[in-house]
């Protein structure tokens, strides 16, 4: 989901700045693949797909295979590995649907 989340960021970055052409990409085939699926019932999927389609074409989303010496591949992924050393974020979770039942 960490995945999913990262590409929902980037989505809501190019909207807030109008970057244009803009290439997500991911060497997460799962998460791109969620986010082609036609029938998604998740809400942050559908809002992704949402936004995603606001753009009218403007948003392509690419899979690069991981670990193939990829200079920004590697770099992002050593950014990502020091930011779970960050002890100083704070994170929230919205309730489960099991804990709301509860």
């Amino acid at each position: 989901m960490a995945e999913v989340i990262a590409i929902q960021q980037a989505v809501q970055y190019d909207k807030a700045n109008d970057l244009g052409q803009v290439n997500i990409i991911s060497d997460s085939r799962p998460a791109l693949m969620t986010l082609s699926a036609v029938e998604e019932v998740r809400d942050i999927i559908n809002k992704i797909k949402e936004d995603i389609q606001e753009h009218k074409g403007k948003i392509t989303l690419t899979w690069i295979r991981a670990h193939m010496r990829n200079f920004g591949n590697e770099r992002a992924d050593e950014l990502a590995k020091k930011a779970t050393l960050i002890s100083n974020e704070t994170i929230s979770f919205v309730p489960s649907r099991n804990q709301i039942r509860k």
